[in-house]
């Protein structure tokens, strides 16, 4: 699984209606909903503001589509298979349309909203879904380079660091990475520093 590295805009237009493409790397449903709300603010005269996302490993989906108005099935069902079928995680795709004055029927609407979905997921730069987990641990001051060192050559990511009579340290692993992480803060801290799930 891949998720987008940045996003992506795009335009087709279908017998003078325009279909805009917007393609968002994006973490949890919280900010599909904040995106999806800043696109439709942005798109106010638009005649419909359709939108799929998925999040997560297939253990932990979370997804979500939207007609937004068009007849039932014709417009975030596409955009959604489209999306499920390119092997993305993590991504939003909206695609707004401004009606040209033609209608497409059932069978129009369904070809337009992939062929727009499409268009978009083609000019997308892939980087590895990495699923992280967070642990945190306290460790002295005199330790504290040392662990920063260990967590740094892991690629984990450090969340928050609290400084009171010892270091607490919030951080992010990659999945499957905590046995050596552990292995290595045993090693500097000869065997008192503990990983604790969040």
């Amino acid at each position: 699984m891949d998720t987008p590295a940045e996003p992506i805009r795009t335009e087709i237009e279908v017998r003078r209606s325009r279909f805009i493409t917007h393609i968002v790397p994006l973490a949890n449903r919280a900010e599909a909903e904040a995106e999806i709300s800043r696109r439709r603010g942005e798109y106010a005269d638009a005649s419909h503001v359709v939108y799929a996302f998925i999040t997560g490993d297939p253990r932990s989906e979370v997804s979500g589509m939207s007609d937004d108005g068009e007849p039932k099935g014709t417009a975030g069902r596409p955009v959604m298979e489209i999306l499920k079928g390119s092997g993305l995680t993590n991504t939003l795709v909206t695609v707004v349309r401004y009606f040209g004055g033609t209608k497409l029927g059932t069978g129009g609407l369904v070809r337009a909203y992939g062929d727009a979905a499409r268009a978009g997921l083609a000019l997308v730069r892939r980087v590895p879904y990495r699923l992280f987990r967070e642990y945190k641990l306290t460790c002295p001051y005199e330790l504290h380079q040392a662990v920063r060192t260990v967590l740094s050559d892991a690629g984990a990511e450090i969340q928050h660091e609290a400084f009171l009579e010892q270091v607490m340290i919030q951080v992010a692993l990659e999945e499957g990475a905590e046995d050596s992480v552990s292995a290595a803060l045993r090693d500097v801290s000869r065997g008192t520093l503990i990983l604790f799930p969040v």
